[in-house]
């Protein structure tokens, strides 16, 4: 079944050299073509820009991340970068899913530590992936399996 994550991304997110209502990005494992349409909130979203990332092990997983606008263009996809590490982290849990550009060090994910944007939860395990091509949004974005806190305190007090 494909992953298709919808993440509206608000005007105070967006760099001042892009003039429109605001742009969104779909995270899936059927990569979306440039002109592909998808409709939520009541508007048309048009893809604008398309990047693949594989994972840095020996595996079949990939999935893409499309950026789409209401008009279907984008002046310049890199102003999107944020921070110099240009990393993507996505968190999973069974009850929600946050993403996160950190921009410290510091704040990487740590298997066993807990992952900050879900308050009660730890990561479990990690997988990382890089993208396919020099332009791409993100050099590397880091995929989080967590688990609640509380799972592992039990498991360690047995």
């Amino acid at each position: 079944m494909p992953l298709g994550i919808k993440l509206p991304l608000r005007p105070r997110e967006i760099p001042l050299a892009y003039k429109d209502e605001g742009h969104s990005l779909e995270i899936g494992l059927i990569p979306l073509q440039i002109g592909d349409v998808r409709r939520w909130d009541e508007q048309a979203w048009h893809v604008a820009h398309v990047d693949t990332y594989s994972p840095s092990t020996e595996t079949n997983n990939c999935f893409s991340v499309a950026i789409l606008t209401p008009d279907g263009t984008l002046a310049n996809p890199l102003s999107l970068r944020v921070g110099d590490q240009r990393l993507l982290h996505l968190y999973f849990s069974s009850e929600d899913f946050a993403l996160t550009w950190p921009e410290p060090s510091e704040c990487l994910p740590h298997i066993g530590k807990e992952a900050p944007p879900l308050e009660g939860w730890q990561v479990e395990r990690m997988h990382e992936f890089v993208g396919d091509s020099t332009d791409a949004l993100y050099d590397r974005v880091l995929i989080c399996w967590c688990i609640p806190i509380w799972t592992t305190a039990d498991s360690t007090a047995a």
